[in-house]
């Protein structure tokens, strides 16, 4: 994942940044982050409701921006709905896009707009009513008995053209108000994908599937021959590696009923409509970066990990199209999920696919999950759902959630020099333990580490044969509650080490090769951050000697070894 490292400053000196640069992506070590203003930056994010930023006097009835700072976050996600930014074909208008970006300036917070444009999920709710009202210029997709599915048609371009120049209307305006970067990047569309039938039927879409498939396609298939994903590649294969014919001709008839031995339904169709709503983010982000070239991502509905092209909206963005979307839309930059599962480890390893960064636009609200993305896979930006209203109460009598995931975030402020030294490294790793996944193993350095749950208390397990130690296993069966914990591991010296999170219990061993008949503690410092400084506390030893990060309380651990 991160195996090749460099300095920060080699890296930042190698790309030959300066302080007047716009945002941008760049690699640091082996993964890609998002640099502002000469570094790089991490966004503990937070992304508002769909209507919230739609009213300025909402949100200042709200305090949202307050709200969002009591929790420490450094970055908002919001929207930019097409319907408001022009009402009337041709005006343009920003009151509220300038009122997010000048609110979050106040509070030295940055911004990632939402280009609620054509679609909203597969629904094109956020359309001016001048184009919802006039399927005639602006043509609608249709199922197969004809029937309009009141969606846009990705096949109309007088839709896409409208679409794009409002985007890149809205680009232009923000280079305009926005010198000291507070957006540092844009979400083209949300979810975008088709509703009601497995491909678009209508007359537009029904000559793209009678035509030969793209040239462009299929030279990406024959380059990538090789680490095609699974479902596309053998579809190809099946049908002979065909450079030339209409999409069935390429990729075979698809299978329209399952009769229980769990085919793959509409394949060809879904292959088609990926595609389809491939080409259409691509011509956004193009016009949007030649007027303001932001970073761009686009979102998926994730519902499962193997969904063999199942979500919320045919042809998402999911795994199962990557290649499609990589070879229709490689201008941009980032493929992000929706991770409202609780397995984030599987959604972060699917969506890392070829070096694709990570970057969770959505998510459920939990500072467990933040911490682990940006310590195993150097997220860009971390953003639970529906912060804003999340945060109720949280300016006069804060819950215990609410402080739980405000210490998380404000782990990763103070802990960000060192987070940053550390970015593309190996010395850098995250776990996440939650129902069904309560154990976890990493290798660090010459170290093993193995992740549990509860205190264990087990002094011979650290002074035992290295090919011991770790959380000790509870006794008997138990009905366990819904739970999570997660920890950030970073390697400081051959055999010192920060663990900051909660939730977990780690033990070290010597992992195999390294000729050493016992492994212990030296000391156990707890303490905090400030600024990547670490400030000790208790000095850990007798009974509480182990490195245990408690339920509900983030907390901070130096850990120094020995072994001979």
């Amino acid at each position: 994942m991160k195996k090749i490292a460099l300095t920060l400053l080699a890296a930042l000196t190698c790309i030959g940044l300066s302080a007047q640069d716009i945002p941008h992506l760049a690699k640091v070590g082996n993964s890609t982050c998002l640099i502002v203003d000469g570094a790089p930056m991490v966004l503990r994010c937070g992304e508002l409701n769909n209507s919230t930023a739609s009213s300025i006097g909402y949100m200042e009835e709200q305090r949202t921006f307050d709200r969002l700072k009591a929790l420490n976050l450094n970055s908002v996600i919001a929207t930019a709905s097409w319907e408001l930014v022009e009402p009337s074909e041709g005006q343009y208008r920003f009151d509220e896009v300038d009122y997010v970006i000048r609110e979050a300036r106040k509070r030295d917070m940055k911004v990632i707009f939402i280009w609620f444009g054509a679609f909203k999920n597969p629904f094109m709710t956020y359309a001016p009513s001048w184009v919802k009202q006039n399927p005639r210029k602006y043509p609608r997709a249709a199922d197969e008995s004809g029937k309009d599915l009141e969606l846009p048609s990705v096949w109309g371009e007088a839709v896409m053209k409208a679409d794009a120049r409002a985007y890149a209307a809205t680009l232009a305006h923000i280079r305009e108000v926005d010198k000291d970067h507070t957006v540092v990047m844009m979400q083209i569309e949300n979810e975008p994908g088709l509703r009601g039938a497995a491909r678009d039927y209508s007359r537009l879409a029904e000559k793209a599937w009678k035509a030969d498939v793209p040239a462009q396609l299929i030279q990406y298939l024959q380059d990538h021959a090789a680490s095609l994903q699974s479902d596309l590649k053998k579809a190809w294969e099946d049908n002979g590696c065909k450079t030339r014919g209409d999409w069935e001709t390429v990729f075979g008839k698809s299978l329209k009923e399952d009769d229980g031995t769990n085919p793959i339904l509409n394949q060809t169709e879904h292959f088609f409509t990926a595609w389809a709503y491939a080409r259409y983010l691509d011509y956004m982000a193009v016009e949007g970066k030649k007027a303001y070239a932001l970073p761009t991502f686009t979102n998926a509905s994730v519902f499962g990990i193997n969904s063999r092209g199942r979500s919320l909206g045919n042809g998402c963005s999911i795994p199962d199209f990557f290649d499609l979307y990589k070879a229709g839309a490689p201008n941009l930059d980032i493929l992000t999920p929706n991770s409202y599962m609780q397995q984030l480890d599987q959604i972060c390893e699917a969506f890392a696919w070829k070096g694709n960064p990570i970057l969770i636009p959505e998510s459920s609200v939990s500072g467990a999950r933040g911490l682990y993305a940006v310590g195993e896979w150097d997220a860009i930006a971390f953003s639970p759902f529906g912060i804003d209203s999340w945060a109720a109460g949280v300016l006069e009598a804060p819950s215990a959630q609410q402080k739980l995931f405000s210490d998380s975030y404000l782990l990763l402020e103070q802990a960000g020099p060192l987070i940053r030294e550390h970015l593309g490294k190996p010395s850098m790793r995250g776990t996440y333990l939650y129902n069904g996944h309560a154990a976890d193993t990493l290798t660090v350095g010459d170290y093993v580490v193995t992740f549990g749950r509860g205190r264990s208390f087990d002094i011979g397990a650290l002074m035992a044969p290295a090919t011991g130690g770790g959380p000790r296993p509870q006794a008997g069966p138990q009905a366990e509650p819904r739970f999570e914990g997660s920890a950030i591991l970073i390697q400081t010296g051959k055999d010192e080490f920060y663990l900051m999170g909660y939730g977990v219990n780690a033990g070290f061993a010597l992992k195999d090769g390294v000729k050493s008949a016992f492994c212990g503690y030296d000391r156990i410092d707890e303490g905090r951050l400030e600024n990547g400084r670490f400030v000790p506390g208790r000095l850990l030893n007798g009974d509480e000697r182990n490195a245990f990060l408690p339920d509900g309380k983030v907390t901070v651990l130096k850990i120094k070894l020995y072994h001979y």
